[in-house]
């Protein structure tokens, strides 16, 4: 059996990343069947996978996506042409750069900030679930207009839809848990869109009910609700597991760390680019081919699936030097984590500054900041991947 045909789900959960470093050496395309897709593994290849709509389509005609399987259909991530384009027309205008900067900063400021009282009363933190996931699930969900739906609900919306999100094994375990889930959070999103579409506001959920529609009229709710499921899952997760790695990063480079310090205006923002190389929170972009293609050295057939695996992309050994090592001074091209082409992340200017914000404030608060020896984080995951905790202590606390 060939290499890429012994890859185990298990294995990939594990570390996926010495796994694609095979693959890019020895088969940079090729078939996985333990997940049912060709992985695409070198920045090349990925690149025009993702820009290439016509040969690889979002819009899933062999079979059901898990996402599709999951979230119901048309979503933001499995759609093209018109159809993606009006569902980014009501989705973009929130998550803008300059519309960001107009409200990013007090949103994340006031969540995070009394999260950090509790952990600085205690002493000590596990900081996924103490802060880096309660920051990124209610800035997301706060952006979109869900006010009252709380952190705890909101954690396990994300964790029960991430397994219908990754579910490409089709495990009916996993499955059950994300149906139910996908129930849940549809009959709690409904009352708000009802409301908003009487009464419009500034949120995320008004501007896709509402932005480039005629007036009286809106996008019907069954065509946003698994665009407002993917969101939830992407905006709760990408920005929280994204600011755990990264400072992973800095905790075990302390020189890094100390730069980062001295002077967070500089070295803040390159953290985080670097921290999202390193480890990307989100792993591939998902196509399908349209025809037989051939890149890089395989044939793909038509109508079979593909993943652009953005985070092995983002270790190329052609683009970046020692890709496996975390160097906040790298100057060598952007990552690949938001991925490319007009599928390329709409909330990708939210998700950096809540990352920017969440590790500023965290580290001004606790400059002494370490890991708990004998607790070292542990990451997990190959679709989604994160620390699955975050043992922390500060001051005398040892």
């Amino acid at each position: 059996m060939s290499f890429a045909e012994n890859i185990t789900v298990e294995a990939l959960e594990a570390d996926p990343y010495p796994i694609y470093a095979e693959l890019r050496r020895s088969a940079p395309v090729a078939f996985v069947p333990s997940v049912n897709l060709w992985f695409v593994t070198r920045w090349k290849d990925v690149e025009l996978v993702a820009k290439s709509p016509d040969i690889f389509s979002a819009v899933v005609t062999a079979g059901v996506s898990p996402v599709e399987r999951s979230f119901g259909k048309p979503t933001i991530l499995t759609t093209d042409g018109e159809v993606h384009k009006d569902l980014r027309l009501g989705v973009d205008p929130k998550y803008r750069p300059r519309t960001v900067a107009s409200y990013a900063g007090d949103l994340v400021r006031s969540i995070a900030e009394p999260y950090l009282d509790e952990i600085a009363a205690r002493g000590s933190a596990e900081l996924m679930a103490d802060y880096f996931e309660p920051v990124s699930t209610l800035s997301l969900a706060r952006s979109l207009g869900l006010a009252d739906v709380d952190m705890p609900t909101l954690r396990r919306w994300f964790y029960g839809l991430a397994q219908g999100a990754i579910n490409f094994e089709k495990d009916p375990k996993r499955q059950l848990v994300a149906d139910a889930i996908s129930a849940e959070v549809g009959d709690a999103v409904l009352p708000t869109l009802k409301q908003l579409a009487r009464e419009p506001d500034a949120s995320a959920l008004s501007h896709m009910l509402h932005d480039g529609m005629q007036p009286g009229t809106t996008r019907p709710f069954d065509l946003l609700m698994p665009t407002i499921k993917v969101i939830l899952l992407g905006g709760m997760q990408e920005p929280g597991h994204g600011a755990g790695s990264i400072l992973v990063g800095l905790l075990t480079n302390s020189e890094q760390l100390r730069q980062v310090l001295d002077d967070p205006d500089t070295f803040v923002p390159k953290a985080v680019d670097e921290g999202l190389r390193w480890v990307a929170p989100i792993g591939t972009q998902t196509r399908e081919t349209t025809r037989v293609v051939e890149i890089g050295g395989a044939t793909i057939p038509a109508g079979a699936p593909v993943a652009a695996l953005v985070s092995s992309a983002s270790r190329d050994e052609s683009r970046f030097t020692d890709p496996d090592r975390f160097d906040i001074h790298r100057a060598e091209g952007n990552h690949a984590v938001f991925g490319f082409g007009h599928h390329f992340c709409s909330g990708r200017f939210f998700a950096r500054e809540q990352m920017c914000l969440a590790l500023r404030l965290l580290l001004e608060r606790f400059p002494d900041l370490r890991l708990v020896p004998g607790e070292e984080p542990v990451f997990r995951g190959w679709e989604f991947r994160a620390p699955a905790t975050l043992h922390v202590a500060f001051g005398a606390n040892r």
